[in-house]
């Protein structure tokens, strides 16, 4: 067993703990241990493959919970939302979106952490507005999390609710996302085998992760969410920083 076989199982295994526990998450935690062993197109593969399953078995055990017309409400706008994001690309560089998204991201996660709710999060409008950012940010940014979290997070969903309804709406996500990577070439034959050995490890973590879930408090939950929210924008920020200078 190689080192970088060790390496990328702790990250299935880390990644599968806090989607369990959560319902998302899984990007911001495999990524940056696996870009120490692996080149950034086999750590994109990969972490598809291990979004699609360990969602799915989050959905799995909390379809009851999942609030599912609020996750159909924000997925139509999503794939709009995805369509803009690629032009983005075309006339903005993405370095100034991530810094700027990267800000409002933690200083509006800063405030639902003091239990201030952001405006119109209740409405109609915040829920279009939440999976329009979503899907313009996975393909200009890659920050699809943070605007769905931040709308749970101030409709003040219960734990079990906001998991499920968090894993519901990525995992169509990461189906779409592992389709424009094939249709583009870039999942090729050997990474597949090696995702498949990794997913027993994924869904160990995922299993680790629901019996946490079941220990946390409300409020332990509450901040755990908002915290990989506020580590997904400070490190939006730092390496859009780093890109400028």
């Amino acid at each position: 067993m190689s080192a970088a076989f060790v390496v990328a199982l702790f990250a299935a295994l880390l990644a599968g703990i806090v989607t369990g526990l959560t319902g998302f998450g899984l990007a911001l935690i495999s990524t940056p241990i696996l870009l120490f062993v692996y080149e950034p197109r086999t750590v994109i593969v990969l972490t598809a493959m291990f979004s699609i399953f360990i969602s799915s078995a989050v959905v799995w055990d909390s379809w009851h919970e999942a609030r599912k017309r609020l996750v159909l409400a924000l997925l139509v706008p999503a794939v709009f939302g995805v369509v803009v994001g690629a032009e983005v690309l075309r006339v903005i560089d993405p370095v100034y979106v991530r810094l700027g998204v990267g800000v409002i991201v933690v200083f509006s996660a800063f405030l639902l952490v003091r239990d201030v709710r952001l405006p119109g999060a209740s409405t109609r409008w915040g829920t279009l507005v939440a999976g329009a950012a979503s899907g313009a940010l996975s393909t200009s940014t890659g920050l699809a999390g943070p605007p769905i979290v931040l709308l749970l997070a101030s409709r003040s969903l219960p734990k079990h609710e906001f998991r499920g309804t968090s894993a519901l709406y990525f995992l169509p996500m990461s189906v779409v996302g592992i389709v424009v990577l094939a249709l583009r070439g870039l999942v090729e034959a050997p990474e597949i085998p090696l995702g498949l050995l990794l997913i027993p490890a994924a869904i160990a973590g995922k299993a680790i992760g629901t019996v946490l879930l079941r220990r946390v408090s409300e409020r332990a939950f509450r901040v755990v969410t908002l915290g990989l929210v506020i580590l997904t924008g400070t490190l939006g920020v730092a390496t859009a920083a780093w890109a400028l200078l």
